[in-house]
């Protein structure tokens, strides 16, 4: 490598500031001194979250591009924005470079940054790099959402609908088919699942100002575990219907090739980043409405229970066993 081409801390810092003018009236200080400082509505609430995306934990570096990886930790974060039925503003990044990195990586990461500053409507505000052992990226999102409409992972009660947008199991079936080494056109929009995901930032908005939902999540870690975090965690159970979990077209034709059970990577794959809420069964009709609405499939897969369990149930309403939950940080 190249002496020249090797990243140095100050002019990279000089030429993020530079490509990152603040392009936003609510930004009153942006990239280059020790904090931002952002106007905040007072009549709305302002929403941080932070994500991570680490190399050989989320990510391979041969599997996803520079570009596609800078775009997707920025999605990841804002999608948690639009899961609490916000609107995402702002985004710092935290960037870890190893010596084997080079200039051409962190411009392929800058350009993914400015790809999701366009299509979230987000603006880069600041950040930090640092030298590390891997590479990594931290994005924090800052957003804002009105008091009286803000969407927690509490509040579900016994007899709501459980629903999902969109299918589950494509981001995690992409992975794999990118992990063997296959690429045909027939297998692009499984892959673009997994490297490209849509949080459903109008949908979410969309369901909160009609004050339809009564607690939501994104599907990070898959169905089941998430489905937990707003429902065992809180001391209530759910029903699944196994068989209404939503699939896609591409997923059926592909799931035999790397599990038996087609749902169990629906269920347990996670990084689809679809929104998975629960409802009282009278707001159906409204819910239907805002499906056809945004062109979004949502999809009723199951009821909250009174009992701090999940149950995966077939059509005979037996209980199914699941073999896995999702993805747990640090499990054996």
């Amino acid at each position: 490598m190249a002496l020249d081409d090797m990243i140095d801390e100050i002019s990279v810092i000089r030429s993020i500031r530079e490509r990152f003018k603040n392009k936003s009236k609510g930004i009153s200080l942006g990239v280059g001194d020790d904090a931002a400082a952002v106007k905040v509505s007072p009549e709305c609430l302002l929403l941080a979250t932070t994500d991570s995306q680490v190399e050989g934990v989320h990510f391979t570096k041969g599997l996803i591009s520079a570009s596609d990886l800078g775009r997707r930790a920025v999605a990841v974060s804002v999608s948690d924005i639009g899961a609490m039925g916000g609107v995402p503003r702002f985004f710092l990044s935290s960037l870890g470079f190893s010596r084997q990195e080079d200039k051409g990586l962190l411009k392929g990461i800058m350009d993914g940054f400015e790809r999701a500053e366009g299509e979230f409507k987000v603006a880069l505000i600041g950040g930090n790099i640092s030298a590390s052992d891997r590479l990594f990226l931290d994005i924090t999102v800052l957003g804002e959402v009105e008091p009286h409409i803000m969407v927690k992972r509490t509040g579900a009660k016994p007899g709501d609908i459980i629903y999902v947008t969109g299918t589950v199991g494509d981001s995690a079936l992409g992975l794999r088919i990118l992990e063997m080494g296959r690429r045909n056109e027939r297998e692009d929009y499984l892959i673009s699942r997994h490297v490209s995901p849509q949080p459903r930032l109008a949908l979410g908005r969309e369901i909160a100002q009609m004050r339809l939902p009564t607690s939501m999540i994104d599907i990070s870690d898959g169905v089941i575990l998430d489905l937990e975090r707003i429902t065992v965690e809180n001391g209530l159970g759910a029903d699944i219907y196994v068989e209404q979990i939503p699939l896609s077209s591409d997923y059926r034709a592909r799931v035999s090739d790397f599990a038996q059970d087609p749902y169990d990577i629906a269920l347990s794959g996670g990084e689809d980043y679809e929104l998975l809420f629960t409802s009282p069964q009278e707001n159906g009709e409204g819910i239907k409405e805002i499906s056809m609405k945004l062109g979004v499939k949502i999809t009723e897969i199951g009821r909250v229970t009174d009992e701090p369990i999940i149950r995966v149930l077939n059509s005979d309403g037996k209980e199914i066993e699941v073999k896995h939950r999702g993805f747990i940080h640090f499990s054996a």
